[in-house]
């Protein structure tokens, strides 16, 4: 990590393992499994969760550029990159193929994958030109690897996800007739788990959930896991003697309360803590694991909360503070900054 921070992140490796046994009960062997590693491991730390991966006994990751891929290289023997920016020649880097101009790019020592848009509509071969990509990967006599796909709303009540199935079993059909025995996937970490039964032939890519997080629909049944990540201060200063009702920080939107314990924090918005709504402050609808509720509104550098603790967990799941702030998990976890040192305990 960069930075000389005193607040900082621990990354639990029980709770990362239970996790990674909630997946594991769903393919046929560890080999399946391709840990997504990208953007700094969803803001969990890249070689953190790369060694606990590897730990466990996961052999597949997949990230987003080759600069990653590099870091992590001597951890995996695949390495999918689903955004390369350069190409590098080493054995265990799968690139991935969003466009037929990519091919371009590529010599027949290099593993390609061709992903293929099933419905996502952002990146990949669309359907009509499969049979240009296959023709231009004969002639070039690229070294093909794999096939995947992308779903959409598989974390969503939805019928489109068995569409894609259907369409992606077909293309995958078309492509291993011409290139047999290549590495099939398309499952996410909300595909898996709404799967009837164990994925035996493909790889799984499982980003979200390794790191505990899955929707909360209960029509879906999926299995309570544990979030891996918890944020935690250090006390830097306090109010002394603050009296009753004294308002604290920026535009003064709350104030201190009868307890009079108010104490800074070392941590911020460009932390990646982001700036809570002025209504949730006053409402204190904000909770660390402990009840303690934010003093004012949150600073570049720092947090006030009730608290004299000279550490404290600010929290240990994002679900709460995602819904304030009306987003997803996943907006929070990829904002902590990387300068926050991250500890495995």
């Amino acid at each position: 990590y960069i930075g000389n921070h005193m607040s900082f992140i621990t990354l639990s490796k029980e709770n990362y393992f239970y996790n990674l046994e909630q997946i594991y009960s769903r393919v046929g062997s560890l080999d399946q499994i391709a840990v997504v590693l990208k953007d700094n491991s969803y803001g969990h730390g890249l070689i953190e969760i790369a060694r606990l991966a590897r730990e466990f006994g996961i052999s597949r990751a997949v990230v987003r550029s080759t600069d990653e891929a590099e870091k992590i290289s001597r951890f995996f023997k695949y390495i999918l990159i689903l955004s390369p920016n350069k190409v590098v020649e080493n054995r265990n880097f799968y690139y991935g193929v969003n466009r037929l101009e990519d091919l371009e790019r590529y010599s027949r020592n290099i593993n390609i994958e061709l992903k293929v848009d099933t419905g996502m509509h952002r990146l990949g071969i669309s359907p009509n030109e499969l049979h240009r990509a296959i023709h231009l990967i004969k002639v070039r006599k690229l070294r093909l690897s794999g096939i995947f796909t992308h779903f959409r709303e598989a974390d969503e009540i939805s019928s489109t996800l068995f569409v894609q199935r259907k369409i992606f079993r077909e293309l995958v059909d078309e492509v291993v007739s011409h290139f047999p025995n290549i590495n099939i996937h398309s499952n996410n970490s909300a595909g898996l788990f709404r799967s009837g039964e164990k994925i035996r032939d493909e790889m799984v890519r499982i980003g979200i959930a390794s790191y505990g997080y899955l929707p909360d629909i209960p029509s879906f049944k999926f299995p309570k896991l544990r979030p891996v990540l918890s944020l935690w201060g250090e006390k830097i200063g306090e109010l002394k003697y603050p009296k009753p009702y004294f308002r604290v920080g920026y535009g003064g939107v709350s104030e201190v309360g009868e307890d009079r314990k108010v104490s800074i924090y070392d941590i911020g918005y460009s932390d990646g803590f982001r700036r809570l709504p002025d209504s949730a402050i006053r409402e204190k609808r904000f909770r660390t694991p402990e009840g303690n509720y934010l003093v004012g509104r949150v600073s570049m550098d720092s947090i006030a909360l009730n608290s004299d603790r000279e550490k404290i967990e600010i929290f240990n799941s994002v679900t709460p503070l995602a819904k304030i702030l009306g987003t997803i998990e996943y907006e929070i976890l990829v904002g902590l900054s990387e300068k926050i040192e991250r500890r495995i305990i």
